[in-house]
């Protein structure tokens, strides 16, 4: 019995294998009898269409294959990082025609952004039912809708999608407490972006890490952060960049609003974490706006504050993830880094780090494990940063700045481990045709928390600093 079980269940297996292979064919576009003429990157013997479609589709080839040329006699496929229209055409003149080409068909959900547990609250123009998300980004995008169509609610149980002529900005942003997260929002981006207008095509990438003191990193048994070490490795890192102090708490309203502004609370108007505070200084990315009205600004983060009273006044594209999700909020960045013409600038909100439980010591295991997740999501950013097509022409300023630091359970006063943050500057990771803008450790230099970012980005922008801030003398073009 147990035996005939096990058959059994091995056909079983063989069938849904081959079912899965039939749904990843379903995927790709065929040309019979034609091939592209070489731009072979890998070829697979003994095998079927079905296999070489799955093995296009998974991993680690997904990354870069978008075709395949099936020979149907050797029964082998060639895959390619090219299509068709890369390559001046399809050949279609093989002698005995034994090839079939097939071309990953374009994801319908590419243009769109997705927000997960998310919905725009009414401004509904049309619904589908019994649909997938694909089809409604198809319906959105087609002739008779693109006039129009922005967004879309995907209603998860139902099946069931909502078009919109609105997007979350023009509504006053997303509703994300529906009981049971029934819905997922996905936005529109016409055009993949807008082009930058900066000179020199310079964006920012800014890296907000709650509650990570200056001196959990780099320092004899630290916990191993590969990819800050790596910015750092080949950019500047200062230490024990000070928050708080006369001027404000260490909590992360007054301590995020001084990154984001380059002054104190007395200036900025965030005294604490009360979501009513407005800023009444100017946001960094606004000036980037004023600076170059067609700029393109975005926030990701799972506070509450990041996505409303601390964002931008005037940010393009606004993700709330879910808490303490950092991979949502990867996801997020890493789809904006995947249009042609991603943001101007992105500011990227993780927030594990700023752990309350014993405890925010550099040596504690927990706070370690905290800090070394978040690296990890680091280094997904700027894989996908570095494996953009124009990337070798582009100039990307990475910074990497905390709030407050934190000591025993929780932060708020004024001792140096509370105050202690970081900063971390590099513009030419993995880059190295772009001069440096800074290097070395800074240290030595004792420096505020509004001497961090905010001098730094509109220095490294040719912008001019009216902020309390002064960047460090041994960065500047």
């Amino acid at each position: 019995m147990k035996a005939f079980i096990r058959a059994g269940l091995a056909c079983l297996s063989v069938a849904l294998a081959g079912l899965a292979s039939a749904a990843s064919l379903d995927a790709f576009e065929r040309s019979p009898n034609a091939a592209i003429a070489g731009y072979n990157v890998e070829n697979l013997t003994q095998t079927t269409p079905e296999m070489c479609a799955s093995a296009c589709l998974g991993a680690p080839r997904a990354t870069w294959c978008v075709s395949f040329d099936f020979h149907k006699v050797n029964q082998s496929c060639d895959l390619s990082d090219k299509r068709a229209a890369d390559v001046g055409g399809l050949k279609t003149d093989y002698p005995g025609n034994p090839y079939d080409h097939y071309s990953l068909k374009p994801d319908p959900l590419k243009p769109f952004l997705r927000t997960p547990d998310a919905a725009i609250s009414g401004h509904n123009t049309e619904s589908l039912q019994a649909v997938t998300p694909g089809d409604c980004a198809s319906a959105c995008t087609d002739a008779s809708r693109s006039g129009w169509c922005k967004s879309f609610d995907y209603h998860k149980t139902p099946q069931r999608c909502d078009l919109s002529d609105k997007r979350a900005s023009d509504v006053g942003g997303l509703k994300s407490d529906y009981p049971g997260n029934p819905y997922d929002h996905y936005s529109l981006i016409a055009g993949e972006g807008i082009p930058n207008p900066v000179p020199g095509n310079r964006h920012v990438l800014l890296i907000g890490i709650d509650g990570l003191r200056g001196d959990a990193i780099q320092c004899q048994g630290c916990v191993q952060t590969p990819a800050m070490s790596a910015l750092i490795a080949g950019g500047a890192f200062h230490g024990n960049l000070l928050a708080g102090g006369t001027k404000q708490a260490t909590v992360s309203g007054p301590g995020w609003s001084s990154v984001f502004t380059g002054f104190w609370a007395d200036k900025h108007g965030v005294t604490s974490n009360d979501p009513n505070q407005k800023l009444l200084k100017t946001h960094v990315f606004d000036l980037i706006k004023q600076a170059w009205p067609t700029a393109t600004t975005a926030v990701v983060g799972d506070w509450f504050n990041i996505t409303h009273n601390l964002r931008p006044a005037k940010a393009d594209f606004v993700v709330a993830n879910a808490a303490k999700n950092s991979q949502q909020a990867t996801d997020a960045v890493n789809g904006w880094l995947g249009w042609k013409n991603p943001p101007t600038a992105i500011f990227y909100y993780l927030h594990n780090v700023d752990v309350h439980a014993p405890s925010y010591d550099p040596f504690n295991a927990n706070y370690q494990g905290k800090i070394a997740g978040e690296d990890q999501q680091i280094a997904q950013v700027l894989a996908a940063l570095t494996a953009r097509p124009n990337y070798a022409n582009e100039e990307w300023l990475i910074v990497v700045t905390s709030d407050h630091g934190g000591t025993g359970s929780g932060h708020g006063g004024q001792t140096a481990a509370e105050r202690s943050t970081l900063l971390i500057l590099n513009n030419n990771y993995l880059n190295p045709l772009k001069a440096s803008y800074c290097q070395g450790n800074l240290s030595a230099t004792a420096k505020l928390q509004v001497d961090g970012a905010t001098p730094h980005i509109l220095d490294f922008l040719g912008l001019p600093n009216g902020t309390e801030g002064q960047k460090h003398s041994a960065c500047g073009n």
